[in-house]
């Protein structure tokens, strides 16, 4: 037997009988909400909507709509919409049986439920989905028509209604009332309901009143009960029948509900009532300050105690408590019309009520279930309104409703509280709201996609307000839940929760992956540093450096690359033992030649930005000046990706700054140096620029210079770099071809012959005699033409050395000198002390030439008075002239120097500048001057004249302030120089004296001591026999 045929019968006889019961609903609503007389046009519309629904019913095919649903959610569907009906004929028929009075003061929450329903019967009606079945174009319409009828619906009380029920609350909450009054109010109500203002409406309401109380007092509904009392007691004011005199009594009571709860002694109402000997009851604070004050009667009866016991009043506690219930139930009820108000006024004292109501849980829920949360979202649009009381009350929802948070949302609160938050109203209970809301994780997504939402909680981060702070900071932290979210609070600026979250993801590589992306394209400030420096998240970011995802492994490393540009990242990624290990994994093995171009360069910040003195700190460091390693990274820049050869080429230019090993690991290795220079002759100026680079690292400051490579590879590096010096219009290329060729190896005089025929000297000319017109035209030139003119002038010192007289005569050649003695008043520090070194180099070998004694005594004295011309004429090229007239012979060497290869300090009028150059307190720059001012006095023959010129220039007060200020090499130089000076020359006592002051401190210097005493002793101010000796 097929039972199952059976229970399907079964089902659809159960459904059919539900469609019948709902289309009997129907029809009975439409009836009862014809005749409705207060607010007649809505409750019409209503019955014409639900008539149409009858009719609908009708037309339909119930197994079509069980076919099509399923017959437990059709079964469902029914019971929901036969509820529904059922509910609405329940307020009907109140209405209708009960009294008009209560119903006209209750008459808009009675209103506010109608139209709740009449949407609760739209949206089960909508659930059937009836336009998605084959039925006729009519009812698909008729349908349409009810829905939207039903859901635009709006139960509006009229404005007679709303003041007749604004004046029965006024009138019921007096404690005395006109019978004129209360006879005025009643024949407008009886005009109201459609009646007669006469006995008996009045005994007929009456009857009804009194019988609703006794159900409500049964029902312990206090605040009801109170509330009908209050009616009764309205209509006997009118005085049009009399009040029974067994009710007198109670009336009494239930309008002086409030004396026995005021404590006598401080007229406040209990809160912790307590029954003294006598059997008074009194506020407990109250009495004990009472008794403290030495009194021991009774306040009340005056009676001696016995007694200062107190015994706790429960009975009056219980009934205080209950009272204020009652009173807070009344003011909610109370409150609940006036936030529909159009008044603004009455408005406002219902959301004043409201925001100390639902502080309490039970309020706030019963405030919920009337509907009353879109109204107070509705408040914040008004201006006009106690907005902060209308955010006090959505918080208080937000706070005691979890099943009405969806409703706080929908009616739109996040997007006003946002737009609170951007006006500059910035409360605890806006951010509160947000938070109670973010709390639950289904509404994370509506929040933190709301327009400015997360900006403006990171910006009230740094509110001087601490709880406004630490709220945003919580609504932020559950935000952050969410990845997407965590990525734009970080965007905003805030990355703690940033940091958080990608901790938190562990075992999620494609979520780290996609943060790591996002932070590569954020803009970092220094405060956002110093929440990325959390250890734990630089550990789990350089681990994904292992992971085999190549997309994952690249986001990691731009992530890295771009963290490790900020100084304070950078202690954190040396720290971590993973870091340098886990990128030379990537450089070493088979992987993408761009993350190995990538986890080269941050190796090269790595090295770049750490200290000297903490570079051997780092396990991590010193592997990477591993002999493999070294020759690692040199196989990688025989690469034929330029960008590739260049992170490689700057790793070892940060490892050769670093430490001597990498720059002898590289000098040694004889193949890397041949490629390194052959790369000199490519095509691709940045690779060329970079190993130049390298080169000049790896020589700079190397007792054997520069490392070449065999010849004949040898002579075509010294010629590339001629040529790259000569010819280049990079002025880079050419600073750092200058500074090869200056550390190329001094004793090699193959490379002197070379160099010799090359156009190198011609260049280094060029270069300084551009600087000069530079600088005495505009002022200081940019960093790259600063660095050429230091790099050439310290390739010239090779050419003015006098152990190479062949160079020496090329610079003899040119038109050089002038422009050297300029550098001296307006090169750099640097250019300066090179200047000087040139023109010492160059003033040693004249110095060295040999004259007869009489010829140049002869020449000396004729040539005194041209010394002081020259002073006239400072610029003057005195000793390069070709011109036959200017071989006028030296004040100090004679006929000696008047050659035109030969150079003189005197003739060139250099002394002055060396003098002025003293004054420079960087290292090596007044070592240098006095170096070349020395060079005047090694001829014990010209050393009168020679010295003369010195203190002709102010040379003596220079050398006072090296012996101030200067350097211990400085002063010792200039110690030397005064004191030659001092065996030939008069100086001045004033000076002398200046000196014997300094003289005496330098004494207390251990290195100069012995030479300041032998200058004292010459001075006559130490003995012979002076300790310092």
């Amino acid at each position: 037997m097929d039972f199952r045929i059976g229970f399907e019968d079964v089902g659809e006889a159960i459904l059919r009988e539900l469609w019948n019961r709902v289309a009997l609903q129907t029809v009975e609503l439409a009836k009862e909400t014809r005749d409705v007389v207060l607010e007649k046009d809505s409750f019409g519309e209503f019955s014409s909507s639900i008539s149409e629904l009858y009719i609908l019913l009708q037309a339909l095919n119930l197994r079509q709509i069980e076919v099509a649903m399923g017959s437990e959610f059709t079964k469902a569907a029914l019971e929901k919409l036969n509820s529904q009906l059922r509910k609405a004929r329940e307020i009907i028929k109140d209405y209708k049986s009960g009294s008009r009075l209560r119903f006209l003061l209750n008459s808009h929450s009675v209103l506010l439920q109608f139209q709740a329903l009449a949407k609760d019967i739209a949206a089960t009606i909508s659930s059937f989905q009836l336009i998605n079945l084959d039925m006729a174009m009519n009812l698909k319409s008729m349908n349409d028509k009810i829905i939207n009828n039903l859901n635009s619906m709006e139960f509006r009380m009229a404005a007679g209604t709303e003041t007749i029920a604004s004046e029965i609350e006024n009138s019921i909450s007096q404690s005395s009332r006109s019978r004129e009054n209360a006879v005025n109010l009643l024949e407008k109500i009886a005009e109201a309901v459609g009646a007669n203002a006469n006995a008996s409406l009045v005994q007929n309401e009456l009857a009804l009143l009194k019988q609703k109380k006794e159900e409500m007092e049964v029902q312990k509904k206090q605040a009801e009960a109170l509330q009908l009392s209050q009616l009764i007691h309205l209509l006997y004011s009118t005085e049009i029948v009399s009040r029974p005199q067994n009710e007198v009594t109670s009336i009494y009571h239930t309008q002086y509900p409030v004396a026995s709860f005021m404590c006598p002694l401080c007229n406040e109402m209990m809160i912790d009532p307590v029954v003294v000997f006598c059997g008074h009851s009194f506020e407990r604070k109250a009495i004990l300050e009472y008794f403290k004050s030495g009194h021991k009667s009774c306040p009340t009866c005056g009676q001696e105690l016995q007694t200062l016991d107190l015994t706790p009043n429960v009975n009056l506690r219980s009934s205080i408590q209950e009272w204020k219930r009652r009173d807070m139930e009344l003011k909610f009820e109370a409150a609940v019309p006036g936030i529909s108000s159009d008044d603004y006024l009455t408005k406002n004292k219902s959301l004043d009520d409201f925001q100390l109501l639902l502080d309490i849980p039970q309020f706030a829920v019963k405030a919920a279930e009337q509907g009353l949360i879109p109204k107070f979202v509705e408040s914040l649009k008004d201006s006009r309104l106690n907005t902060m009381a209308a955010v006090k009350c959505l918080y208080c929802l937000a706070k005691y409703c979890d099943d009405q948070k969806q409703e706080i949302i929908q009616a739109g609160a996040v997007r006003r509280i946002v737009r609170r938050i951007s006006n500059g109203e910035r409360e605890p209970y806006t951010i509160a709201i947000l938070l109670e809301l973010s709390k639950t994780e289904t509404f994370v997504e509506k929040i933190g996609n709301t327009r400015n939402c997360i900006p403006l909680l990171v910006s009230l981060l740094s509110n001087p307000n601490p709880d406004i702070s630490c709220k945003a900071q919580n609504v932020l932290q559950n935000l952050s839940s969410n990845t997407h979210f965590s990525v734009k609070i970080a965007e905003a600026g805030y990355f703690e929760s940033f940091v958080a979250r990608f901790n938190q993801a562990a075992g999620h590589q494609e979520t780290r992956a996609l943060m790591a992306a996002a932070l590569v394209n954020m803009q970092l400030k220094e405060n956002n540093i110093s929440d990325l420096k959390n250890k734990q998240f630089v550990q789990n970011l350089v681990q994904m450096l292992s992971s085999n995802s190549p997309a994952c492994k690249s986001a990691c490393i731009k992530c890295i690359k771009k963290l490790v540009q900020y100084p304070k990242m950078i202690k954190q990624f040396l720290s971590e033992p993973a870091t340098i290990p886990l990128l030379l994994n990537i450089i070493s093995f088979r992987s993408d030649p761009l993350l190995k171009q990538e986890a080269a360069e941050i190796l090269a910040l790595l090295v770049e930005a750490c200290p000297h003195t903490q570079f051997l700190m780092y396990q991590g460091l010193q592997e990477l000046q591993s002999e493999h390693n070294v020759s690692l990274f040199l196989q990688h820049v025989a690469d034929f990706d330029p960008q590739f050869k260049i992170q490689f080429l700057h790793l070892l230019i940060e490892l050769s700054n670093k430490t001597k090993t990498t720059q002898n690991l590289i000098r040694s290795n004889t193949a890397a140096v041949s490629h390194l220079f052959s790369c000199l002759d490519g095509d691709q100026p940045s690779v060329r620029r970079w190993t130049m680079k390298l080169i000049h690292c790896v020589s700079e400051g190397h007792p054997h210079g520069v490392p070449l490579p065999p010849s004949p590879g040898k002579e075509t590096a010294i010629n590339i770099l001629a040529s790259i010096l000569t010819c280049s219009s990079d002025s880079e290329e050419k600073s750092i071809a200058a500074g090869i060729i200056s550390q190329l190896p001094e004793e090699d005089i193959d490379i002197d012959e070379i160099l010799r025929k090359s156009e190198t000297l011609k260049a280094i000319h060029e270069v300084i005699c551009s600087s000069d017109e530079e600088f005495g035209g505009i002022g200081a030139a940019g960093n790259q033409d600063k660095s050429l003119l230091e790099n050439a002038l310290a390739a010239l010192l090779r050419f003015t050395k006098p152990s190479k007289p062949q160079l020496q005569r090329q610079v003899g050649q040119l038109e050089l000198y002038p422009s050297l003695v300029r550098l001296l008043s307006t090169g750099s520090s640097l250019a300066k002390q090179r200047t000087a070194i040139a023109l010492a180099q160059l003033s040693r070998s004249t110095s060295c030439l040999s004259a007869s004694d009489a010829s140049i005594r002869v020449e000396r004295e004729n040539s005194m008075p041209l010394l002081n011309m020259m002073k006239l004429l400072p610029y003057m090229s005195w000793c390069c002239s070709t011109s036959a007239d200017r071989e006028i012979s030296c004040p100090i060497h004679g006929i000696a120097c008047s050659q035109r290869q030969t150079f003189c300090l005197v003739k060139a009028d250099a002394v002055k500048p060396l003098v002025q150059t003293l004054s420079d307190t960087n290292s090596g720059v007044a070592e240098a001057a006095l170096m070349a001012l020395e060079t005047l006095l090694e001829d014990h023959s010209t050393l009168a004249h020679a010295t003369a010129a010195i203190v002709e220039c102010q040379g003596i007060v220079a050398i006072l302030q090296v012996l101030e200020k200067g350097t211990l090499p400085a002063k010792t130089k200039a110690l030397d120089l005064f004191q030659k000076i001092l065996n030939h020359s008069q100086i001045s006592d004033p000076l002398l004296q200046r000196y014997e002051g300094i003289l005496i401190q330098l004494l207390h210097e251990d290195e100069l001591r012995k030479k300041v005493a032998i200058v004292l002793k010459q001075m006559n101010v130490l003995p012979e026999q002076s300790s310092y000796f």
